[in-house]
């Protein structure tokens, strides 16, 4: 497949390079970059061979650079304000990951990324539920997610109306999961494309940032749900991880569309009433494929839980996952 070229222009050697080697080392980064520190050389270079886009230097930039052959020119702002505002910048001193999206959206809106390469087998889906509250669903999942993402490409997926995942991450989000819902109706090209170039890293792990309103969950009809899981089969994802609540229309349909399910259980007489409950309606709206299919995971008590969510090895929920997947990964198939 052909890629892109991107031209990297900083008067600092040290930061062009460095930002360079960064964006090489993301897999899924479809560009080839040439870097420059001075102009004479970026003009020379753009003159023989143009550039899809230009990421330059806030002060290392002049209007006369708009005609030396870059498709697009995205500026690295440096504290100054901007002048050319019509002109896409980012802050020079944000995470690689902002500058790549930067880069993917402005290529994006262009027409100039290659369409999404799906898998070669389909994406298959883990769900992650259970009437218990308080339970650590979410750790679990996140921690499921870091795990399998050593050895295989993992997307998680948060339901939850209040997740609270960017204090518990202690990071800020620019987007959620409710812009990849409204995008539901375009084409899954479209779809996936958006879901790649947001999609957040943790560990090796993807996700898309639960939403931020739960009223954006609860708008969404059975029929959008379903629409989401075919596009996500198609994904370049060997596993999406499925955060559920209650707060999913036709949630019984989307368990039924995973490989297994993973139900949180608990001894206790509160907990044991709500799983009594959940199994019965599973079986009385003729769900009882779910049931058939859903490992209850009665977790012990932990006396080390993960500190930073971000990195749960050697916690011992961590070995709790570890040795389940040892026994149970080859169900999955």
């Amino acid at each position: 497949m052909k890629r892109n070229l991107l031209a990297i222009c900083d008067p600092e050697q040290e930061y062009a390079y460095r930002l360079m080697d960064a964006l090489s080392r993301r897999e899924d980064f479809p560009f080839e970059m040439l870097t420059f520190t001075g102009e004479e050389r970026l003009k020379e270079s753009l003159a023989r061979q143009p550039v899809q886009i230009l990421l330059i230097a806030q002060r290392a930039f002049h209007a006369e650079m708009k005609g030396w052959g870059a498709f697009r020119i995205i500026l690295l702002k440096e504290g100054e304000e901007i002048t050319q505002k019509e002109i896409p910048f980012i802050s020079k001193y944000s995470s690689v990951t902002r500058i790549m999206k930067k880069i993917m959206e402005t290529a994006a809106e262009a027409g100039g990324l290659p369409p999404p390469q799906p898998n070669e087998h389909p994406a298959r889906f883990l769900g992650v539920y259970t009437p218990v509250r308080r339970c650590l669903q979410t750790t679990f999942c996140l921690v499921l997610g870091q795990i399998l993402a050593r050895n295989h490409r993992v997307l998680y997926l948060n339901f939850e109306s209040c997740s609270g995942l960017d204090r518990l991450l202690c990071r800020s989000f620019e987007s959620d999961f409710s812009d990849l819902l409204f995008r539901l109706p375009k084409t899954e090209e479209e779809v996936l494309g958006y879901l790649y170039r947001q999609a957040e890293q943790l560990n090796g792990l993807e996700m898309i940032p639960p939403v931020f309103r739960g009223s954006d969950l609860s708008g969404i009809r059975c029929e959008e749900w379903m629409r989401l899981l075919e596009i996500l089969r198609a994904s370049r994802y060997e596993y999406v991880i499925l955060d559920l609540t209650d707060a999913v229309s036709g949630l019984f349909e989307v368990l039924r569309n995973c490989s297994r399910v993973y139900t949180i259980v608990r001894e206790d007489g509160f907990a044991r009433a709500k799983l009594a409950q959940y199994e019965a309606a599973l079986e009385g709206a003729d769900y009882g494929d779910v049931a058939e299919k859903t490992s209850r995971c009665s977790l012990p008590v932990f006396r080390k839980l993960p500190r930073d969510l971000a990195h749960p090895e050697g916690s011992d929920l961590a070995q709790y996952v570890e040795t389940m997947l040892e026994r149970k990964e080859g169900d999955w198939e």
